[in-house]
Parts: structure tokens; sequence; C-alpha cells
């Protein structure tokens, strides 16, 4: 099934399980065998899993889940109240309904989040598209402010990018990431980057090094 995320739990054993967190791995990086951001991402939920090992985690390739971008319907249906809807706006919300579901079943997301032309990759874009929605992720409260719905979760987000545009202006990947998890909610966003990666092997080899240091000592290991 295309949509079908792989749930397994850290622990190896499980005789009596009892969840103390729940982790959503997901990775957008076209790259499989030679992507910075999958190894990084892979190396977070290690050292988180390495703190509780009976944590359960969701893993979501975004690559290989077929995510529709917003068309006319599904605009339509996103922000249409649940009893209204009919069996076609249904139909349209089902990926978004099971994205939504993992996410706020989460109280760690991890991400592994190349940098593309400056920002997040189109399938992680897509992503947020279909979990950023009124009455399940924010809703309107009073005088019209609107509030996220998923407090007491963290994104460790892990970067890769062929040159160094952190903390420049054309960084348009992390400043967007704090701004729309910040909007729904989340009390942390947390970076492990690997920048420079077209500087040469040996530049590279550092970064991903140095990238990898910092989520250990994150992690006190």
């Amino acid at each position: 099934m295309p949509w079908g995320a792989v749930t397994r739990t850290c622990k190896r054993q499980v005789q009596t399980v009892t969840t103390l967190s729940e982790i959503l791995h997901l990775d957008s990086s076209a790259r499989t065998a030679e992507s910075v951001t999958r190894l990084l991402s892979q190396h977070v939920v290690k050292r988180l899993c390495q703190l509780d090992s009976e944590a359960t985690v969701t893993r979501r390739d975004l690559t290989t889940t077929e995510l529709p971008h917003i068309n006319s319907v599904l605009a339509e249906a996103l922000f249409v109240q649940d009893d209204l809807l009919d069996e076609q706006l249904l139909s349209n919300l089902a990926l978004s309904n099971l994205l939504v579901t993992e996410l706020l079943a989460a109280e760690t997301v991890v991400a592994g989040i190349p940098m593309y032309n400056f920002s997040v990759p189109s399938s992680f874009k897509a992503w947020i598209d279909l979990v950023v929605r009124p009455r399940k992720t924010f809703r309107k409260i009073e005088n019209g402010r609107l509030e996220g719905l998923c407090q007491g979760k963290q994104l460790f987000a892990c970067t890769a990018g062929h040159g160094q545009f952190n903390n420049t202006p054309l960084d348009h990947l992390r400043p967007y990431l704090e701004k729309v998890f910040s909007f729904i909610g989340f009390d942390e966003v947390l970076f492990f980057d690997a920048e420079r990666m077209a500087w040469g092997p040996d530049e590279k080899r550092r970064s991903i090094v140095a990238a990898t240091a910092c989520i250990d000592v994150h992690f006190g290991t």
C-alpha cells in the first residue's frame, strides 16, 4: 500500500509493551544510500531509542508515499467541518487524516530534510500542506487568534546542503520550519546541520562527522 508507514518498537524483544514515547521518523531526500540527511536522522532515532528502549518508531519515507499537491477538491475539504463531509471529500482527505494521526500520536518528530533551492524539498512541503489543518493541528480562539494543537512535541530536523547558508538571507529552510512547527504548537525545534557538501570530499566528511558529534553531545553519549 503506497501510504503505509512502518511501525516498530526500539526494544528487540518486548513481552509487555509499555510505550514511553512515540517517535515519528520522516525522510524527504531524493537520495537513498548516499543521503546525508537520512544518515543523520537515523542516528538521531538510534540515540532516542538508546534513551528509551520501549519507544515506538513510526517510519515514513515521504519520497515513496504518494503525496498529492493541494488541488481544488482538497482545498475545499480541508476547511469543511467533519460532520459536513461527503464521500468524495472524505476520500480525498484519507491520506491527510492518516498523516495527521501519525503526527498527533508522536511526542517527537525526527526529520531528514535536505536543502533544495534554499528551502525544503517538495515532498516535505506536500507533507506540511496535508498536516497543517484547521481544527486538527491548529484552531481559532478568541479575537481571531490561532492556537497550535501540537503542544508538548519537539522536532529534530537533520539538514544538509551543498553550500553554507545557515544564518544567511538565502536560508529559507530553517526559518520556515521554525515558523511552521511553532505555528502548530511544537515546543521545540532543534537542528543538526551538515553544510558544505559540495566543497570537496574532505570538507563533506568533516561536516558529517561534526553533525554526528553534535547529535551525540545533545543526547549525552
